[in-house]
């Protein structure tokens, strides 16, 4: 009797350890709901360290599990499509909410499994190394088109320039002052110069280290100056006209700081496309509405390298918009001008001259000179001519830039 109980009570032993162990085979429906408790989660195609993950999850998001695999989670979630999908978790990354029974429980606190060769790092896990791993991870997805999009700014702006063109300014007060003194009319000019210019631009920035931003931009402006001077010698009205022009496309790429919020400073290096163009008439008339004239008109371009330094404050707008403020210097001279020069006059003549943009003084009395700028063919060398040379137009000067930047 005693030999039956003891095997009766193997046996009853032998059968509960069998459902005890079935209760816990993998791939058995747990039906379960988990919640992410690490800072951030994986979802992946297998349960495996190693194998493609379909998205990340922040903490505090549910899934409901279908079963456990090993220490691999199987989660159902829906798609953005209304489809459902499913992907497994790592045991580490999340607690379980509802076990079988649909009491609540308190998280488990999961030993380090101690085979780690297929299993997701313990860095995963809510202590504070979990970072780590993620770090690694999130610089691997970091290449995506949306995560370099977040780094990529655009502005736009308006600017208001102070320039001081010499050679410009100076020759068209000193053709003034040429026919002031051929018609006998004894006066100097003095004649408003160019110096203020309004343009626009824009630039496209590149985050690549916090606080520092590579831009590539361009600013376009064109001012000009007109003057007109009217007088009369020996009973003839006369009327000497001249009109400066730049334009300039400065092409750059910089360097944005932001030492401390809503503030930068930045430097850069621009390549300049610029063109210079004249206009000087002298009209005459006696008494008579037919007037006599001459006119001399000139466009040219020239190319050169300069450099700029700037300061300036942002205002957010809203998350995506920044009004911003900045002041900059130029510092820009352009030399080897060329172009055409075309010469008309009321009798019909119209001649075209190519060649490059000089300046020179005119002298017009003893120890008396004008200064002139025109495009000519060679190094002027007539009669009268003074020191001539290639014309340098002075593009350097302040800026102030008003606009908007859009950040993605």
């Amino acid at each position: 009797m005693t030999e039956r109980k003891k095997i009766r009570w193997c046996l009853i032993m032998s059968v509960l350890s069998l459902g005890w162990s079935a209760l816990d085979l993998p791939g058995q429906n747990q039906n379960l709901r988990v919640r992410v408790v690490s800072e951030q989660a994986n979802i992946r195609v297998k349960p495996d360290i190693s194998s493609e993950m379909l998205f990340q999850v922040p903490e505090g998001t549910e899934f409901q599990a279908e079963k456990k695999e090993g220490e691999w989670f199987l989660v159902l979630f829906e798609k953005a499509d209304g489809t459902s999908g499913q992907g497994y978790i790592h045991e580490s990354l999340v607690e379980v909410i509802t076990p079988a029974g649909g009491e609540q429980v308190a998280p488990v606190k999961k030993e380090k499994p101690a085979d780690t060769r297929r299993a997701e790092p313990a860095k995963e896990s809510k202590k504070p190394e979990t970072r780590t791993d993620y770090g690694r991870e999130t610089v691997t997805a970091g290449v995506s088109v949306a995560s370099v999009l977040k780094k990529v700014s655009l502005s736009v702006h308006g600017l208001l320039t102070y320039l001081r063109p010499s050679d410009l300014n100076q020759a068209a007060e000193g053709v003034t002052n040429y026919y002031y003194q051929a018609f006998g009319y004894d006066r100097q000019a003095d004649l408003t110069g160019l110096h203020f210019g309004p343009g626009y631009g824009l630039d496209v920035y590149y985050e690549f280290y916090p606080g520092l931003h590579l831009g590539l931009g361009f600013d376009y402006f064109q001012p000009a100056k007109a003057n007109t001077t009217n007088f009369t010698a020996s009973d003839t009205n006369y009327s000497v006209r001249t009109k400066i022009g730049l334009k300039d496309l400065p092409l750059r790429i910089s360097l944005r700081f932001e030492p401390v919020k809503d503030f930068y400073l930045k430097t850069g290096i621009e390549y300049h496309l610029a063109k210079v163009n004249y206009l000087y008439a002298v009209y005459q008339s006696v008494g008579t509405p037919e007037e006599n004239w001459m006119s001399w008109t000139g466009q040219a371009s020239g190319q050169s390298f300069g450099w700029l330094v700037a300061g300036g404050v942002n205002r957010p707008v809203t998350s995506w918009l920044d009004f911003f403020l900045e002041g900059f210097y130029r510092s820009a001279k352009v030399k080897n001008f060329d172009g055409d020069n075309i010469y008309l006059d009321s009798d019909g003549f119209e001649q075209t001259e190519r060649g490059d943009l000089y300046y020179w003084q005119v002298q017009t009395a003893p120890n008396v000179s004008c200064p002139v700028l025109f495009i000519r063919d060679e190094v002027p060398a007539e009669p009268g001519v003074m020191n001539p040379r290639k014309a340098e137009v002075n593009y350097s000067g302040l800026s102030l830039k008003i606009g908007l930047r859009f950040k993605f």
